[in-house]
This record gives C-alpha cells, structure tokens and sequence, in this order.
C-alpha cells in the first residue's frame, strides 16, 4: 500500500497503522519525480517515509518507482501541502518534514501562492517532535530572503547548522539540476524547540 488512500485511513495519520510498524517518520513535501524520496528510503529502510504530491503525474511515477524498488518503507500521498498540514498531521507526530525547491512564485501577484509563510510554518512546526526538524532548499535569492524572515519569526523553531543537517542526505532531482547549471543554492535547517 505505497499509494495512500485518504478515504481508507484515521486522520489525523497513525504512522503505525500507516507503515504497519513502529519508527522515526519523515515527511517530504512537494516529491516530484521522487530521486531525493527513493535515495532516502533505500538508505534508510529503519525509518518511514512520507510523500506529499498535489501533481497526478508525478505521484504515479514516485509510487510506480518506489513499488519496483519494493521500497516498504515509503507511503504516497497525493493532496496538497495545506491538507497535510492542517488537517492530516497530527502534532508533535514527525521527526524531520523536507521542503525542496518549493516554487517561488517570483511574480508579486502570485507571493499569496507560496508555501513559506508564517502560519503555514506555524502548523509545520506544530507537527514536528520536540528536537526534530525542518530542512528547506531553495535556488531562488527572493524567496531565499523570505524563508530566512519567516523562518525567523517562528519562536518554537531554532536555526541550526545547515551543511550539517543536509551533509549526510541525497540531492533531489532540481538540485543536482540546479548544481550542474551553477545556480546558488540557499539551504535552511531549523530544530523544533
């Protein structure tokens, strides 16, 4: 049961009658193709795996990927990310919650749009355990700017060392992309207090 159905499951989410055990949960947010989700859940088949997609495409694929890698590891999701945060978390129920390369929105008109704001990094912080994270990546300096100021504005999240944070994890399709281009990329770590 790679591919979640929300009409089957207790909401808010029981990550044991999810994964059918047990173990640290991660969520990611936005999972695209899916290389940053499958690298992770292959290197680390002890903890489960969450991954939200609102695009139909791009849910198929991941859940087609991880199914033929029998990755038992990783459920899918396809909604948005307000559902997840509002409505399917349960607080203080994930230890780290992945933000890759959300899309900026760059036009002013569009800002309203974007996924970093401070009520919605309110409920991300709501949802993480005390002394679990938050980790953000992002390739866009304006949008870079605002993370860092609503990050900033957070009181129950801390900054913490991002190189570290991210040293040990796999790069996800738009960064290994975004790298080869030269872009700069801007990375956020933060610990729930």
């Amino acid at each position: 049961m790679i591919d979640v159905d929300l009409n089957a499951v207790a909401i808010p989410l029981d990550w044991t009658g999810l994964f059918g055990r047990e173990a640290a949960t991660d969520v990611e947010i936005g999972s695209g193709k899916g290389r940053f989700l499958l690298s992770l859940a292959a290197s680390h088949p002890e903890r489960n795996l969450l991954a939200v997609e609102r695009a139909g495409h791009y849910h198929r694929l991941c859940c087609e990927r991880a199914a033929k890698r029998g990755l038992s590891n990783i459920r899918l999701l396809r909604t948005s990310a307000e559902d997840l945060l509002y409505r399917l978390l349960a607080p203080s129920s994930i230890d780290t919650l992945f933000i890759l390369f959300p899309d900026p929105w760059p036009k002013k008109r569009h800002h309203k749009r974007r996924l970093i704001t401070l009520d919605n990094v309110a409920a991300i912080a709501a949802a993480i355990r005390p002394g679990g994270r938050l980790l953000i990546k992002t390739d866009h300096a304006g949008y870079a700017a605002v993370i860092a100021e609503v990050l900033a504005g957070v009181p129950a999240l801390r900054a913490i060392d991002a190189a570290a944070a991210f040293a040990a994890l796999p790069v996800s399709g738009f960064e290994h992309k975004y790298l080869d281009q030269g872009r700069e990329i801007a990375a956020f770590a933060c610990e729930r207090v």
